[in-house]
């Protein structure tokens, strides 16, 4: 029996298996880097939003929902329902990393994880390595943690309409300490990698100053981009990463159904309230975003361009309706009513009348 746990070199054993594997080994419900949270009590429908993400370069665990986070020894430790002593014998057993004078009977662990490989990133609108600096943005979104109670209010408001779910699922967050945050990525990362990921600004610093509402655009399950809001009424209200621009909530397009019905908005908040509403959806950072390559993305599906309800959204309409035509694709559009300028205006408007769109 393995009496001194304090012989173990833990911090050696917290990155002897890569987090993914456990995950996997314990039978959690993985989905790209984020799995269905142990911890059920505390979410609703069995974590459907799979809240739990797996941070693979810190090898640590956290759960956008509940809160819970550690290393492989908690996230074994509660998965087992064991003590802490004893998870920690488990993990030794597992891995070879047994004290002086304890006899392992079994052979130690090895790593099965292969290096990822999107199914998106196959396409030539995904040619360039979108996930090339996934480790500093999830960084961010780890140190960060949740959105702070200015930006929750906000969001969540007359104006937004997004649920506490919704914010969950999307992994939006805040940076409420700016000094700090700052301070460690340039601690954490060389300034020239953090430059090509475009996260930091000529004079070295982090760009979300103002922007502090923080949107992760992720490709099966790893942060490859981010964009930025800001709360009070100057502009630009948006700043996102000076890289190229994905799609938002391109992870659907990998599992969607042919013949399956999915909405184009303008911006990322019209996509999540599609979403919330039980739609399938997809944000564009405008039409000069959208490259014609991504109309590849939608072979096979019922396109609705769901672009904003003036002259612009209208001249944005006709561009991207032309790029799927010249690719071969019929598309149709939302015609939103009068007096109603996006998606979430309409259905914010349709809220007390139980209608849907």
């Amino acid at each position: 029996m393995l009496k001194d746990t304090r012989k173990i070199d833990l911090d050696k054993l917290k990155q002897s298996i890569p987090i993914m594997d456990l995950a996997k080994s314990l039978g959690l419900e993985i989905k790209g880097r984020q799995a269905r949270c142990y911890n059920s009590q505390a979410h609703k429908n069995n974590d459907k939003h799979f809240s739990l993400g797996l941070d693979t370069t810190r090898n640590r665990y956290k759960c956008f929902a509940c809160g819970e986070q550690g290393s492989i020894i908690d996230l074994y430790k509660q998965v087992k329902g064991l003590k802490l002593s004893q998870a920690i014998k488990e993990l030794a057993e597992m891995t070879g990393l047994t004290p002086i004078g304890y006899k392992r009977q079994n052979k130690p662990y090895k790593a099965t994880s292969t290096p990822y490989k999107a199914e998106i990133g196959q396409s030539e609108a995904y040619s360039e390595d979108l996930g090339a600096y996934s480790d500093i943005y999830e960084e961010l979104c780890f140190i960060c943690g949740e959105l702070d109670q200015e930006s929750r209010a906000y969001l969540t408001g007359k104006t937004r309409g997004l649920t506490e779910d919704t914010l969950n699922r999307f992994l939006l967050f805040s940076v409420s300490d700016y000094q700090k945050i700052n301070q460690h990525l340039k601690a954490k990362f060389s300034i020239d990698k953090l430059s090509k990921a475009g996260i930091i600004g000529d004079k070295g610093n982090l760009i979300f100053y103002k922007h502090k509402i923080i949107i992760p655009f992720l490709q099966d399950g790893r942060i490859v981009f981010l964009q930025g809001r800001r709360l009070d009424q100057e502009h630009p209200k948006y700043l996102h990463l000076k890289r190229p621009v994905p799609l938002f909530n391109m992870d659907i397009l990998t599992d969607i159904e042919k013949g399956q019905k999915v909405y184009i908005t303008e911006g990322v908040f019209d996509a999540m309230m599609l979403e919330q509403n039980g739609y399938k959806a997809i944000g564009i950072l405008g039409v000069n975003n959208f490259k014609s390559d991504y109309v590849d993305l939608f072979k096979g599906l019922d396109v609705v361009l769901a672009l904003d309800n003036d002259e612009t959204g209208k001249r944005a309409t006709n561009e991207l309706a032309k790029m799927f035509y010249l690719k071969g694709q019929g598309v149709s559009s939302k015609q939103l009513p009068d007096g109603i300028k996006d998606i979430t205006d309409y259905f914010l408007s349709l809220s007390k009348k139980n209608e849907k769109i």
